[in-house]
């Protein structure tokens, strides 16, 4: 008896051509932007999952699925008019007259049958999962709860205090970028100049071009000439990495510990943020 198939499962699994299959024109369904984004990326990422279910009375009248085969036609550059680029689908066949169709149809989509979700338990699965790979939206973060995926208003506030902290950093680093432009333009202006005064470089008293014993020798010190500037680069960008982390983070048990600390040293209790400068000057003041 094992082997049976439960009576319950009434539909059966076929391939059909895309042509042999019509989306349903009455479908009340309807798919805005963001979830028919959601949507493709799920196709792109699982496949077809859930199945799409089609009546074979109705002349294969998709019942559930239709905004998957409208996805798959997109993906397959299906024209329905031409029948164009056919591509063949596995789907559920039912064989039902119309109004048991078309309550199929609602059935199959109604968040009433579905059920309706724990918040609580879907909040502890986040952590463990991609939410955009699950289909959820930021939107739907905040409803479940999950306020660590999204700033506070406190965070943001935090945040452009971070960004004002290190603004001189930031401007010292947009400086030292528009320096090293300005010279790699320089020197792109002075090696075309001597080029157009070769032999006269004496005369016209540019400095004349080096002249080297052999190809190799030029070469050689070319090649080195890339080495010197690539280091440069490197230990520059070293410095402006370390720049950017001057900063550290002090934390403290409670409100009171914190204010304690503000007033032994002169700051304001509220503030986020204090100058490393500033601090410095005021341990040495105290000493």
């Amino acid at each position: 008896m094992a082997d049976i198939l439960s009576k319950y499962f009434s539909s059966e699994v076929e391939t059909l051509n895309r042509s042999e299959i019509r989306l349903a024109e009455y479908n009340p369904r309807s798919i805005d932007d963001e979830g028919r984004r959601l949507l493709k990326r799920s196709l792109k990422l699982y496949g077809v999952v859930g199945g799409i279910v089609v009546n074979r009375q109705t002349g294969n009248t998709v019942v559930g699925g239709n905004q998957k085969v409208a996805i798959l036609d997109e993906f397959n550059k299906y024209d329905i008019e031409t029948t164009d680029n056919d591509y063949m689908l596995r789907v559920e066949v039912v064989d039902v007259d119309i109004k048991t169709e078309k309550q199929l149809n609602i059935i199959l989509n109604n968040p009433n049958v579905g059920g309706s979700w724990d918040y609580d338990a879907l909040a502890r699965l986040i952590p463990d999962i991609d939410y955009k790979d699950a289909g959820l939206s930021e939107a739907d973060l905040n409803m479940i709860g999950v306020d660590y995926v999204l700033q506070t208003e406190e965070e943001n506030n935090v945040a452009g205090q971070l960004t004002e902290l290190m603004a001189p950093v930031t401007e010292q680093r947009e400086a030292e970028k528009m320096a090293r432009m300005a010279e790699r333009e320089a020197l792109l202006q002075s090696r075309s100049e001597n080029d157009e005064t070769v032999g006269e470089g004496q005369l016209s008293g540019n400095a004349p071009k080096p002249v080297y014993a052999s190809p190799e020798e030029e070469y050689e010190a070319k090649k080195q000439h890339m080495k010197d500037v690539k280091a440069q680069v490197r230990e520059n960008a070293i410095e402006n990495a370390k720049n950017m982390d001057a900063y550290v983070i002090l934390s403290f048990d409670n409100w009171d510990a914190k204010a304690g600390f503000c007033q032994r040293f002169g700051f304001d209790p509220y503030a986020k943020f204090i100058k490393g400068e500033m601090f410095d000057e005021m341990v040495e003041r105290i000493e």
